[in-house]
């Protein structure tokens, strides 16, 4: 599969903040945070491949992978006459930006990573149980399409909800149902591997976001790269996996901070 232009949505003028979703709702998770910081400076939503695709129920060609949605990145900011940016990120949307940063350095001014999956940080490590998990499910779902159950499940194996009764009761459960299909075309996701060395030599300003309420797998890959990061900073916000919404004053706040520094 080649990389092709993502869907963008492109807002204001001035510096450029690229903003990444996570991998259920995708870019409209951004659309409150967009209106704000347009206001200020050109603010761009994009939608990754496995987003755009899933939310329609349409899977992915098999050799979508982490380089086709690198290069597909790439190839925006591209078109969009963008040669450096800050990146905001969240949940699988901060994984592909970590690998977007590492291979293109250059192109990055500041990141601000919110919980992403990043499971290779765990490796040889206590989480790595819990990210094992979330991988075989991954592999055993992934390129069909998702049932109720298969939803459900993968909330309590990601450590979203203790039971599939409360996942099917969550208040999100509405919002999260009909882009299950984007969940499922992450199958070929998260393969490359990185190493805590490579994220050592990023000299970057690096914001890195976690909920009070998440999962601790999610907040110990904050914390272990929080201490890798040569120029991070770490926030605990109240709220779950998207405590960035949850708590959007605090986080806009310190956004607004992060990107003061650069």
């Amino acid at each position: 599969m080649e990389p092709r232009v993502l869907e963008y949505d492109d807002r204001g003028e001035g510096d450029p903040i690229v903003l990444v979703p996570g991998g259920l709702t995708g870019w409209l998770s951004w659309i409150p945070h967009q209106e704000l910081l347009a206001a200020q400076r050109r603010a761009i939503r994009v939608q990754p491949v496995h987003n755009e695709l899933g939310s329609r129920g349409e899977p992915v060609d098999p050799r979508y992978d982490d380089d086709v949605e690198r290069e597909s990145l790439r190839i925006t900011l591209d078109k969009l006459g963008i040669p450096v940016a800050d990146f905001a990120a969240w949940s699988g949307g901060a994984r592909s930006t970590i690998e977007f940063s590492l291979t293109y350095p250059e192109r990055v001014r500041t990141l601000t990573l919110i919980e992403p999956p990043a499971v290779w940080a765990l490796s040889g490590t206590e989480g790595e149980a819990a990210t094992a998990r979330v991988d075989a499910f991954m592999a055993r779902v992934g390129g069909r399409p998702l049932s109720e159950d298969d939803l459900a499940e993968f909330l309590v194996i990601a450590g979203f909800a203790p039971t599939e009764e409360d996942a099917r009761a969550h208040p999100n459960w509405e919002r999260w149902f009909p882009h299950r299909g984007a969940l499922a075309n992450q199958y070929n996701l998260g393969r490359k591997a990185r190493t805590l060395d490579e994220i050592e030599r990023f000299d970057r300003p690096v914001l890195l976001v976690k909920g009070t309420d998440s999962a601790e797998w999610l907040r110990r890959v904050v914390d272990v790269l929080g201490g890798r990061y040569p120029r991070a900073t770490v926030l605990d916000l109240p709220g779950s996996h998207a405590c960035h919404i949850e708590s959007m004053d605090a986080f806009m706040e310190a956004l607004g901070k992060h990107l003061a520094q650069a």
